[in-house]
């Protein structure tokens, strides 16, 4: 699956995500265990596992939403010992769990509090990559359906200025049209260099997107696979069981 954007406009500097023995406590309950992971530009990886198994606490660790030790690195440079506002200026993209827009704001006001957040310009205009946004952006984001709200909180991602792009669990709720749509957007974000982390519950947007695959059970990793391996779908099904 190639974007349709490809060619219309230069790929942008994607950034490898490396991410080096995360811990991710809470009080006395440790939710991620040592995990290293490596994500680099123009490739997908998608963590899967059952709930519980610690997948959004990864990306809060990563993102600075959540207590942890560990590396994190955009190509050269150390993000850990910053803030979740600085990791984010920074270059790490974020696409919480049950989207997070400012639902008082328009569409166009989200995407302008976006991008005054960063230094620098985006390298993706996100109304091209989201072109469905285009009639809406004098709607306030709370009158939104939950998958229009779903196309918002990943172009407020983009007018941000990432250079590696970070999404939980963006098909969760919305309907067979919307996931399929969803899938061809975040092949627009492999495909237009950036490194893309993803939380998935459904293995087909993974194998769809030729995701490098990490199962997670207990806040450890259970395995690592290629999306094409033919031993994934039994692999990840014995680990939601287990």
């Amino acid at each position: 699956m190639k974007s349709q954007l490809i060619g219309s406009q230069a790929a942008p500097m994607g950034a490898v995500l490396k991410v080096e023995g995360l811990r991710v406590r809470y009080g006395g309950v440790t939710a991620v265990e040592d995990l290293s992971l490596t994500v680099r530009p123009g490739t997908c990886l998608a963590l899967l596992g059952a709930n519980g198994a610690g997948k959004t606490s990864t990306l809060r660790g990563i993102g600075g939403l959540a207590s942890a030790t560990g590396k994190v690195y955009l190509d050269d440079r150390r993000l850990d010992n910053l803030s979740a506002s600085r990791r984010a200026q920074a270059g790490l993209g974020h696409v919480l769990e049950g989207r997070h827009v400012f639902k008082a704001l328009t569409v166009a006001e989200n995407l302008r509090v976006a991008a005054g957040r960063t230094r620098r310009p985006s390298d993706v205009e996100p109304l091209e990559l989201l072109p469905e946004l285009k009639e809406l952006l004098n709607r306030p984001a709370g009158g939104l359906s939950g998958g229009q709200q779903q196309m918002l909180a990943i172009a407020r991602a983009v007018a941000g200025a990432p250079r590696a792009i970070m999404l939980d669990e963006p098909t969760n709720g919305l309907s067979p049209k919307l996931v399929s749509r969803t899938k061809e957007i975040l092949a627009g974000l492999r495909d237009l260099g950036f490194a893309v982390l993803l939380v998935e519950q459904r293995l087909e947007v993974a194998q769809q997107l030729g995701a490098d695959v990490v199962v997670l059970r207990h806040g450890s990793v259970a395995h690592r696979l290629l999306g094409t391996d033919p031993e994934l779908p039994d692999l990840v099904h014995a680990t939601y069981l287990s």
